[in-house]
């Protein structure tokens, strides 16, 4: 670990939540420093050179100033395009997401980011149909050329419209797969069964299980079966068509390390094409702060992973 991480770590706050995820108290708390982070995207957002607009969806498009247009890609073949989904734990953040921000400055490619309904006001399986929506749609205005990806609850939205894709698929009337699929520590496992549920409670920077994830995965996971694999993937069954190539992401102290390792594990078992990148001593979603030396290191990862699959055509 670099000593800007040790630093930020030990600075960290992964307390108990105290509140009941209510929709009154959830919209209120969503308030809560809600200029102060708008304003932090802007300032980000001016740095990189990054633009927005709002589609008819309410989805963002974001396009880095010196990427071409659409009539300009499709022209020279290369029309991909990134649909990205946010994380927040179902009941949390926006489309307005650094890490999205960030790949659509490095891609110079466009970056639809999904503004999708938040729980517990929206249960499942809302986020995932409208997440599915904005794939279709996008696949028809901007081509099939697409990579999937999220972020925490965002990986989990992700991978479930994998899954919805392929069902369509298999009935003989869906849209093409993805080019890739991006998982970053990935909100797999809503039962928290997993190993790292227990060993990494109180270690992760900003996670924790009790009191905290455990409500939010029942404030989006409403009467549904936390095992059904639309709702934990952890269960999903990859077996069958041949899936797109994947990077996942995690940390040997992220909560969720085990979710990851598990739709790893799974992937490669149907035969996937799955890259791991397993930081030592980081926690969930540290690519969340670019002021460390690790997310830094993970985007640049990350980037070239993108850009080497896009490559092949």
């Amino acid at each position: 670990m670099s000593s800007v991480a040790v630093a930020a770590g030990a600075e960290a706050d992964n307390t108990i939540h105290r509140w009941p995820i209510t929709p009154r108290i959830t919209r209120w708390l969503r308030t809560k420093g809600a200029k102060q982070r708008i304003a932090g995207f802007e300032t980000d957002r001016a740095a990189l050179g990054v633009t927005i607009e709002e589609g008819a969806r309410g989805h963002l498009v974001m396009t880095a100033a010196d990427a071409p247009d659409l009539k300009e890609m499709r022209a020279g073949g290369d029309d991909a395009w990134v649909l990205w989904i946010h994380g927040g734990g179902f009941c949390w953040g926006s489309a307005r997401d650094g890490t999205g921000l960030r790949l659509a400055a490095g891609l110079e490619r466009p970056v639809v980011s999904v503004e999708y309904p938040l729980a517990p006001e929206a249960r499942f399986p809302v986020a995932i149909d409208v997440c599915l929506e904005a794939y279709l749609a996008g696949v028809e205005e901007r081509g099939p050329r697409v990579l999937l990806g999220g972020v925490s609850a965002g990986a989990n939205l992700a991978l479930g419209v994998l899954q919805r894709i392929r069902e369509l698929r298999t009935a003989g009337d869906g849209p093409p797969l993805p080019l890739g699929v991006v998982a970053l520590t990935p909100f797999g496992d809503l039962a928290g069964e997993g190993d790292s549920y227990r060993v990494n409670e109180g270690r992760d920077a900003y996670l924790r299980w009790r009191g905290q994830q455990q409500l939010f995965a029942k404030a989006y996971a409403g009467d549904a079966d936390l095992r059904d694999p639309l709702v934990s993937p952890v269960h999903a069954d990859w077996g069958g068509e041949a899936l797109p190539p994947a990077i996942f992401t995690t940390g040997t102290r992220d909560l969720f390390m085990s979710d990851t390792a598990q739709i790893h594990t799974a992937w490669r078992a149907a035969g996937g094409e799955a890259d791991l990148v397993l930081a030592e001593g980081m926690w969930h979603s540290y690519l969340s702060d670019p002021s460390l030396p690790e997310s830094a290191a993970l985007l640049a990862r990350l980037l070239d992973w993108c850009e080497s699959l896009l490559a092949r055509g």
